[in-house]
């Protein structure tokens, strides 16, 4: 029988001297040569048994194909050495019967022809298939066990090198890692999206390796979203065992604090404004309107009439759609900043008699700081009873981990809202004194602004696109700040007594139930 032979080894199996490539061809030529078996040719694999796609294999089917009848039979040293899987190999052996080849084993014989031979057939497929899976959930949990005691297991990400300390394996820091550090640091600024970041570090920074860093858009994200740079390392869940965040072995690049502020842009927890347009000394309103009729951004276009003059618009790209002339468009957005300075210069009137209501009314921000101060003396106490309990022996490691990251998390909120709370000293006594005499300007900075510049304006106006001009009747489009102004115009506006006013002014133009911290 015309004979091809098949010899394969996994990087597992390479330990094993019984699997090695030199015994099983030396065992397949003997016996090729006892049963007077012609060799067409002999085949090496150095590939997984889990499937069939492998390079050898292939190349070997795709000679049958090519050379039908010229070869009889594929030959092995044992069924494990030719498949794992023995779904797969039952429809490999049909397909390679279409083709007139049969599968034999030295070790294994098997008459193919006998239906009861299919019953060996399985179990000699089933037995490595078996113990496949059972070595993938051995090497599952682990390398699940690992992580949770901080080790890393897999390839490394970008700004650290795989390494071993004390026999266990971790992280080093290397090169890119300032790199990697300047991402977050950029993103928080609020000033670029992720995108740019990406094109800044990419393209007009710091050589890496002999060239540029090349960091494709999604693997910046996923960059964004590691929190192996902090020094900690995610636990998948696993069976019944639900995912944790363990501390890793391996060094921060980063703080916490830094992850958690960038990860809030790039999600858009926090809002940041695209201030780079085409033409915006031309159409600065671009980006800030939408359709009413399509829901879709307006954009800007200018047209030629049947007189040869052009003219410049904001339109819908959909036909027929209604569209806005520029100069036109330009007017009702100055008529709402010469209604938001009015406003703000009448409030100024009623400035200290407002002061004197938010000193009285400061209480509630006092009385948060001492309940803040008092829950962050409180985890401090938990650390500390927690690491006596690890001294004593009262609790095992794994436990001690995980307490430990929920504490500290804990701790890290509670003084970030401390801090907040602490340097947001009556913010809105902060908005009489310096909002207001900015937002009383607004519409003189508007006529002496280029097209970026009025850009930041309307970014400081709107939080949402308007839908046309009606500005009264809009509601949750305007920034806070505004918003308030807004309300203060109505006030205004209402012709009542100057105390009523007043308390009416301090209760329309508080800062919401929203925000954090509310202080009046």
């Amino acid at each position: 029988m015309r004979t091809i032979i098949y010899k394969r080894v996994s990087t597992d199996d390479q330990a094993d001297r019984g699997f090695s490539l030199q015994h099983q061809e030396t065992v397949l030529k003997q016996y090729c040569s006892i049963h007077n078996y012609p060799i067409v040719n002999v085949y090496t694999e150095d590939y997984s048994g889990k499937d069939f796609n492998r390079p050898e294999w292939n190349k070997i089917i795709a000679y049958l194909k090519k050379n039908k009848g010229k070869v009889d039979q594929i030959l092995c040293l044992r069924w494990d050495r030719w498949s794992r899987n023995q779904y797969l190999a039952l429809k490999e052996i049909k397909t390679l019967g279409n083709l007139g080849v049969l599968i034999s084993t030295v070790e294994q014989p098997i008459d193919l022809s006998n239906p009861d031979s299919k019953v060996l057939l399985s179990i000699y497929l089933t037995l490595p298939e078996v113990e496949n899976d059972k070595n993938s959930i051995r090497t599952t949990e682990g390398s699940r066990r690992a992580r949770i005691e901080g080790c890393w297991t897999g390839s490394s990400p970008r700004g650290y090198d795989n390494c071993r300390v004390d026999g266990k394996s971790t992280l080093k820091p290397n090169e890119a890692a300032p790199y990697i550090k300047e991402c977050f640091e950029r993103l928080v600024l609020g000033i670029y999206s992720a995108n740019e970041v990406r094109k800044y570090i990419n393209y007009q920074k710091y050589p890496y390796k002999g060239k540029h860093f090349n960091i494709a858009k999604q693997t910046f994200y996923n960059i964004i979203r590691n929190i192996a740079y902090t020094g900690k390392i995610k636990v998948k869940a696993w069976k019944k065992e639900e995912e944790q965040i363990s501390i890793g072995l391996h060094p921060p690049i980063i703080s916490d604090d830094l992850f958690k502020r960038a990860n809030d842009y790039l999600e858009g927890r926090v809002r940041k404004f695209d201030f780079k347009s085409d033409k915006t000394d031309l159409y600065p309103l671009k980006g800030f309107m939408k359709c009413s009729e399509h829901g879709r951004t307006i954009t800007a276009y200018k047209c030629q009439s049947g007189n040869k003059n052009w003219y410049h618009y904001y339109l819908c790209t959909k036909p027929r759609c209604q569209r806005y002339r520029v100069d036109w468009a330009h007017e009702q957005i100055k008529k709402l900043l010469d209604t938001i300075s009015f406003t703000a210069g009448m409030v100024k009137v009623y400035k200290s008699q407002l002061e004197s209501l938010i000193d009285r009314d400061d209480v509630t921000r006092k009385t948060e700081i001492k309940r803040m101060e008092t829950e962050i003396e409180t985890c401090k106490t938990r650390q500390l009873n927690l690491q006596n309990s690890f001294l004593d022996c009262g609790i095992s490691s794994l436990v001690f981990n995980e307490m430990k990251i929920r504490i500290e998390s804990e701790l890290n909120d509670k003084q970030i809202k401390l801090e907040r709370l602490k340097s947001t000293k009556s913010p809105f006594k902060v908005y009489l004194n310096k909002t207001l005499p900015m937002i009383e300007n607004l519409s003189v900075y508007w006529d002496k602004a280029d097209g970026k510049t009025k850009q930041k304006i309307l970014g400081c106006i709107f939080t949402e696109k308007f839908e046309n001009f009606d500005f009264e009747s809009c509601n949750n489009i305007f920034t806070t700040e505004i918003e308030s102004i807004m309300l203060a115009s109505k006030v205004l506006k209402s012709g009542k007594k100057r105390k009523e006013v007043k308390n009416d002014l301090l209760s329309n133009m508080a800062p919401p139930l929203g925000l954090e911290p509310r202080t009046l």
